[in-house]
């Protein structure tokens, strides 16, 4: 049967029948090699038993044209979602946002307490520290950090997270546009109900 959905509802469609396999995996890989009984209970077993494999066949029968249907609409949307330019601008995105997180980082890193390398040798004596306590001489070292990031590299970071930040932000939303978009798929009637799809 042949639905007209957008594309997010058809990855949420796929989702769903991936989800509703999985249980139904589980249920016939445990009908088919793990099904016990007590062994004095013999009465009815063999009904019992036929019961279990019938309902496992029909699962795995549902199992298959579940998969094959995943298959054709994972295929229609990855033609689709080509066509339309929809991993370019995500992998754009990302790009975008591993800029922002780094540029972010280094911004939100300075601290008060750094001090720039040309105030180093300014430092007073008082930070070289006091003798080991235990006796052996040594003296504790202090350390500073030091701020290596200027007024103008920290100030390009900012215009540069503004840029990223938007910039990704923008192509997140081209993507949702485009994710409006409409796309025809037939679906086996067979997994309709586990696709949410049966009216």
């Amino acid at each position: 049967m042949k639905y007209t959905l957008t594309l997010s509802r058809w990855h949420k469609v796929a989702e769903r029948i991936n989800t509703a396999l999985k249980e139904r995996e589980s249920n016939v890989k445990k009908a088919f090699t793990a099904t016990a009984v007590s062994a004095w209970n013999k009465e009815g077993i063999e009904e019992k038993a036929a019961t279990i494999a019938r309902r496992a066949a029909d699962d795995l029968e549902l199992i298959e044209t579940g998969a094959r249907a995943v298959a054709q609409i994972r295929a229609a949307l990855a033609i689709r979602n080509a066509e339309l330019g929809i991993a370019a601008r995500l992998a754009e995105a990302e790009a975008a946002g591993r800029g922002v997180a780094l540029y972010k980082s280094v911004i939100e890193g300075q601290d008060a307490d750094m001090v720039r390398p040309e105030s180093v040798r300014g430092l007073p004596a008082t930070l070289v520290g006091d003798s080991d306590p235990i006796g052996f001489g040594r003296r504790a070292t202090p350390t500073v950090t030091l701020q290596t990031a200027d007024a103008p590299l920290l100030e390009s970071l900012r215009a540069k997270l503004a840029r990223e930040r938007a910039r990704a932000t923008r192509l997140l939303d081209e993507v949702a546009d485009l994710n409006r978009e409409k796309l025809d798929i037939d679906v086996p009637q067979e997994v309709l109900e586990i696709a949410g799809l049966a009216a």
